[in-house]
């Protein structure tokens, strides 16, 4: 929250503040469960399979960690300001009035554990957010700035 009230420019509110939705973790959790499964087999095959899950799903956690820590998607009554990254940074500011589409993508599981991908069209770049919780909620809340 540090970075986003350092980065907004005199006489800008955020207006609303999006996270990204816990189901990002859901791989690493199932590549780790069936890691832990295939570890405690008795077969010696099965246990380096087990191995090999586990490291695949360790990695995948702390890649996923650092995407949940390092990024932020806020709607100010200016512009969209999307940051990603913890060691290396990607800062996207989309400015209210450029916006020409925003596009929710949400498959079943997304309708049903409430989380979604946005696209962002503006002046001809197109900028996708995966993962972002109450992906409708954000999509209203650059739609009423933009009034």
């Amino acid at each position: 929250m540090k970075f986003l009230t350092t980065y907004l420019q005199h006489g800008e509110e955020i207006r609303y503040r999006a996270r990204i939705h816990i189901f990002l973790f859901l791989q690493p959790a199932v590549l780790l469960a069936i890691g832990f499964i295939c570890y405690f087999d008795e077969a010696r095959i099965t246990q380096y399979l087990g191995v090999t899950l586990l490291f695949l799903g360790l990695v995948s956690l702390v890649q996923r960690v650092f995407v949940k820590v390092g990024s932020i998607y806020a709607v100010t009554n200016k512009r969209v300001i999307i940051k990603t990254g913890v060691i290396s940074r990607r800062t996207v500011e989309l400015v209210l009035a450029k916006c020409e589409g925003i596009q929710v993508i949400q498959g079943v599981a997304g309708r049903i554990f409430g989380y979604g991908s946005i696209v962002v069209t503006t002046g001809g770049a197109t900028n996708c957010y995966y993962y972002v919780a109450n992906p409708y909620r954000f999509k209203r809340a650059i739609n009423e700035q933009i009034r």
